[in-house]
Order: structure tokens, then sequence, then C-alpha cells
């Protein structure tokens, strides 16, 4: 739950930073370009957030069936 959330959060803050710098967030060398692509390969990497919510999901259900 934590990894879901750190990426997402993460995500909201790097896309709010790119559209506070508008055309200069894109652009090629620029720090939010740089955090925006780098955020990008960690959530997949750290597994996509919809696996990681029906991951969370099945854990709730499992904990609530007493299993």
């Amino acid at each position: 739950m934590a990894k879901l959330y750190a990426t997402e959060a993460a995500q909201r803050v790097i896309d709010a930073a790119v559209q506070i710098h508008g055309g200069d967030g894109v652009r090629s060398g620029h720090p939010g370009e740089c955090l925006y692509r780098e955020i990008r390969a960690f959530r997949i990497y750290a597994g996509a957030s919809d696996i990681q919510k029906v991951a969370i999901a099945r854990s709730i259900i499992g904990m609530a069936a007493g299993k």
C-alpha cells in the first residue's frame, strides 16, 4: 500500500510541476522532464498501479474471509 501511495503521490506532484513550468517543463534536460520520465519508469518497475490495487484488494478480501 505504501509503494502504491508513494508512486501515485510522486506522479501527482511531478504532473503539477510540469504544468506550472508549462513548455519549459517538457523541454529536454529540464528537471521536471527528467523527473517525469524517472517516476514513470519507477511506476512500471515497481508494478503497475492497477496490478498493485488488485493485489491489495485480494489481501484485504483474504483477511476479511479469515484466510
